[in-house]
């Protein structure tokens, strides 16, 4: 995780910080499955800089196509292909394989009609931060969940009924550091997004306000 928060903190040095990053539910990302209302240095980070996370729902990789895709390819056409002498020669390779496969998406995304979200927002060059102390901030936490067969769903290692008559249904979560509540959202048979349940979501520690000191704004 370590490497992970590393990475991330130079790449927003030299590229724009999303609105929002969507991810899977693996340990590094959600945190631990034991502890209820457990929130993870990797969402601290993501809110500290303000970013809303997204996980998508647990089982479904195609909810995160363009990853699961870019995954195969590099198992495929590099892990599996090549033989390393060392942990050094890995990255020097890696980095000519990343680099080609970067070229190839933003070829790709070229024809489609996208817009960087104004203003562009960096981090600051001389920005640090202890990875093992980040402040939990205001800002939101989203989640895709299937309701189960008893009509609840899972979010942070806890379980809220949502109702029988959304078994089988994807519906949104939303959790907001600052009002200290659960949203939950479903879109109904006409498209139309409607709120189905409030909870009170209390979090047992302080929750600071969200500054962009450290932000770099153009």
């Amino acid at each position: 995780m370590n490497n992970v928060m590393e990475f991330l903190l130079d790449y927003w040095k030299q590229h724009p910080i999303p609105k929002y990053l969507q991810v899977d539910n693996g340990m590094c990302f959600a945190g631990d499955f034991k502890h209820p209302r457990s929130i993870s240095r990797f969402v601290r980070l993501c809110l500290y800089v303000g970013i809303d996370v997204i996980f998508i729902a647990p089982g479904k990789p195609w909810m995160n196509g363009t990853v699961e895709g870019f995954n195969g390819k590099f198992n495929e056409k590099f892990w599996m292909k090549e033989t390393f002498s060392n942990l050094e020669d890995i990255r020097a390779r890696s980095q000519v394989f990343y680099e080609s496969q970067n070229q190839f998406y933003s070829w790709k995304r070229k024809k489609q009609d996208l817009k960087s979200i104004a203003p562009i927002r960096m981090l600051q060059f001389d920005f640090k931060i202890d990875w093992n102390k980040i402040p939990l901030v205001t800002g939101k936490i989203h989640f895709i969940r299937i309701v189960d067969s008893k009509g609840n769903i899972m979010v942070l290692n806890e379980n809220f009924h949502i109702g029988e008559e959304y078994i089988g249904e994807y519906i949104w979560t939303i959790i907001d550091t600052r009002e200290q509540s659960l949203v939950v959202l479903y879109n109904d048979e006409k498209l139309i997004v409607r709120g189905i349940k409030r909870f009170e979501y209390v979090i047992d520690e302080k929750v600071q306000n969200w500054s962009n000191d450290h932000i770099i704004s153009g």
